[in-house]
């Protein structure tokens, strides 16, 4: 009896996976170092111009590597209310028509909604203040970190939101959603033919919906790690043996994507017709106090 009551002590401290799901993430060692809130523009022309943030890709109005997104990145697209910025996906009254080249051939591809993007400009850069090294011309954003956004999902099939970290060898998307109850996250090493990748997919309750309510994502990037969370609470953790990044500033992205399967008819409803946002209530960069 006495063996066995140790053995159920023993069993007691170990930490199982319980237990990890319930470790929040602190911030007392974190300091912030960026805040979008959208409080501070009068409208999105004067966010265009006094913000850090694009509305398009660099140099392209849709991503021309997925052939899966569907859709057409404007800055008419994105708009401002309340303090929240809104990043709404519409179907297109006719296809839009976009020309780009592929290994030197001409290809066309047909978009058939419009939406919303914001990521950090050209200009904005790295900063070696707070330990990012630029290692390319035009390399900007954020090495290492804790990066978090508080946002509601739009709703509707084949709608795509995401929040995402992109340095060309490394990506780490701290979401991608879909219409409602499920989404994942994951991190990238596009350094090899094919990139490696490391996903991991969450399905929330019957009765929880992420377009009815605000919800935080966070992803805390470590040269040893990358770990992701969820309204604070540790979901999993991708070690750098298993799926190593690469040291340079990443950019900083939300998007609202929409898929080439996109059922409009499913989406909320409007005076203008059928819609879709994501809804951003903030962005927040926190560095490490010292050493990560």
């Amino acid at each position: 009896m006495r063996l066995l009551l140790l053995l159920l002590a023993f069993l007691l401290l170990l930490p199982g996976p319980t237990a990890e799901a319930q470790r929040r993430l602190r911030y007392n060692k974190w300091q912030l170092v960026f805040l979008e809130d959208f409080d501070t523009y009068r409208d999105v022309a004067d966010m265009a111009a006094r913000s850090p943030w694009q509305f398009s890709p660099d140099g392209a109005p849709t991503l021309v590597g997925n052939r899966y997104e569907d859709q057409y990145y404007d800055q008419a697209a994105v708009s401002l209310r309340d303090g929240y910025a809104y990043l709404t996906a519409r179907p297109l009254p006719a296809p839009r028509t976009y020309a780009f080249q592929v290994d030197g051939r001409d290809t066309l591809k047909q978009l058939h909604f419009e939406s919303g993007w914001l990521s950090l400009k050209p200009g904005f850069g790295a900063n070696p203040a707070l330990g990012d090294t630029a290692r390319w011309p035009g390399n900007q954003g954020f090495q290492y970190g804790l990066f978090e956004i508080r946002c509601r999902f739009g709703g509707g099939a084949g709608t795509w939101p995401a929040f995402w970290l992109y340095s060309g060898p490394t990506e780490i998307d701290v979401f991608e959603g879909d219409a409602g109850r499920s989404y994942s996250n994951n991190v990238h090493d596009n350094r090899n033919s094919p990139a490696r990748f490391d996903q991991g997919s969450e399905q929330l309750p019957a009765w929880q919906d992420l377009s009815t309510d605000f919800h935080v994502f966070s992803a805390v990037w470590t040269p040893t790690e990358v770990s992701f969370y969820f309204d604070r609470r540790w979901q999993r953790t991708v070690p750098a043996s298993r799926l190593p990044t690469f040291p340079a500033p990443a950019t900083v992205i939300v998007n609202q994507a929409v898929l080439s399967y996109a059922n409009a008819a499913t989406w909320p409803v409007g005076p203008d017709g059928p819609y879709s946002s994501l809804v951003v209530d903030y962005i927040k960069v926190y560095k490490f106090r010292g050493q990560p």
